[in-house]
């Protein structure tokens, strides 16, 4: 299983920079300019970034080191205010130093953040300036750092792990979480869409923190916000760096920011499931400028539905996107568009059982409502696929694009 799953880091860093930026407006501070910033912090000359290497970690039981669950590398483009974040998944097959080749998470537990960080510049060819890391422990803490959020829970989420110490019970319905209730919201996963399930949850999470930290109620704590926030979380950013990244980067367009998976396949290597790494398209990711995905009105498009298709741009969903043409790598190639654009969030890409699809299809899971049907119909027509490709009940556990031999008509649409 290859998913995203860096919710816990994400809103972590989304806290504390948020917070830290919101400071600025009761702080009595100067807004730092671009050399302003170059003159206190770190960072890559050629390029102008500043990466940052992202980790959440879990204790497991019987271990004296704690492991790296979620890990992911945030670039910071200085003069472009420019932010990117590539989440590494844990089983991504890597060289670590004095360990040969084996799962990239086992670097953290080998020689903590000091091997990773390593083992990472050995992956991407890219300089580690900076690292924060956050763990189960302190996540509850930083949720009820801002009071907890609001969030509709679609099913009643229920289990219990003696062993590992987690029980979640959470009733359907708009319910309020604090910190520990939030854990178990974005940990859960006991159910027939497994790690799928797990990172619609949390993506809905993540909203519900900034939704949160838009609330004015919020800036009586900022000071204490900072200070906590701080304390729980291990990171060399010192608090002035912090401050001065953040107020510069707080007024940050949406579309300027790009979040994604790094690009691969899975694979077993003697009898070892491996997540093998597409560097090239990597590189491409992290130097590419993100840009605001737009539709083009075709002829018959009236304003009004344009308007209706701009809204729905973006699949709300985990995607699944499978080969069914044949062509080396098409699954990827269309994955990393797709992604890199903001259009969808990709969980698996691959082979189809075949390579005879004449044209491309969509197959929607069988317990999806309605109105969430009515959602991926219209985001596919959007992109160029027609109403009756699109098949509804299947027998799927995620949304599946299959790519048939008309893919390229699909694919201008895409780069267009």
């Amino acid at each position: 299983m290859f998913f995203k799953k860096e919710i816990l880091v994400i809103s972590m860093l989304a806290i504390f920079a948020l917070v830290a930026g919101t400071a600025f407006k009761v702080i009595p501070l100067l807004n730092p300019n671009s050399e302003n910033i170059k003159e206190n912090i770190v960072y890559d000359k050629k390029t102008g970034t500043v990466n940052v290497l992202i980790v959440g970690t879990d204790k497991v039981p019987g271990e004296k080191r704690n492991r790296s669950d979620t890990i992911a590398i945030a670039s910071l483009d200085i003069d472009k205010k420019v932010i990117k974040v590539l989440t590494i998944p844990r089983d991504t097959r890597a060289q670590i130093p004095g360990k040969g080749w084996q799962k990239i998470n086992h670097a953290y537990a080998y020689g903590g953040i000091e091997l990773l960080g390593k083992s990472i510049v050995n992956l991407l060819a890219i300089p580690i300036h900076y690292y924060v890391v956050v763990n189960y422990d302190s996540f509850p803490k930083l949720v009820d750092l801002i009071g907890g959020v609001d969030i509709y829970v679609s099913k009643h989420l229920k289990y219990h792990d003696r062993a590992g110490n987690l029980h979640i019970d959470i009733p359907k319905g708009m319910q309020h979480l604090d910190g520990k209730t939030a854990l178990g919201y974005v940990r859960f996963r006991n159910d027939a869409y497994g790690d799928i399930g797990r990172i619609e949850r949390q993506k809905k999470f993540y909203n519900a923190v900034f939704e949160k930290l838009k609330q004015p109620e919020i800036l009586t704590k900022i000071p204490s916000l900072i200070k906590e926030g701080l304390r729980l979380i291990d990171t060399n950013i010192s608090m002035s760096q912090a401050l001065q990244l953040a107020s510069y980067l707080k007024d940050i367009p949406r579309e300027n920011v790009a979040i994604a998976t790094l690009p691969g396949r899975p694979a077993y290597i003697e009898k070892v499931s491996y997540w093998i790494p597409d560097l090239a398209a990597a590189a491409e990711f992290l130097a590419s400028t993100p840009t605001k995905p737009k539709i083009i009105e075709n002829d018959g498009n009236t304003k009004e539905e344009t308007a209706k298709a701009e809204n729905t741009i973006q699949l709300k969903w985990p995607l699944v996107i499978l080969n069914g043409d044949g062509k080396p790598r098409l699954a990827q190639r269309f994955a990393y568009l797709m992604q890199s654009k903001g259009l969808a969030e990709i969980s698996y890409s691959g082979n189809a059982k075949h390579f005879d699809y004449k044209y491309t299809t969509v197959r929607i899971p069988k317990d999806f409502a309605d109105e969430d049907i009515n959602l991926v119909v219209t985001f596919f027509t959007t992109i160029g696929l027609k109403e009756e490709m699109i098949f509804k009940n299947s027998d799927v556990k995620t949304i599946t694009l299959i790519l048939g031999h008309d893919y390229e008509r699909i694919l201008k649409k895409l780069e267009s």
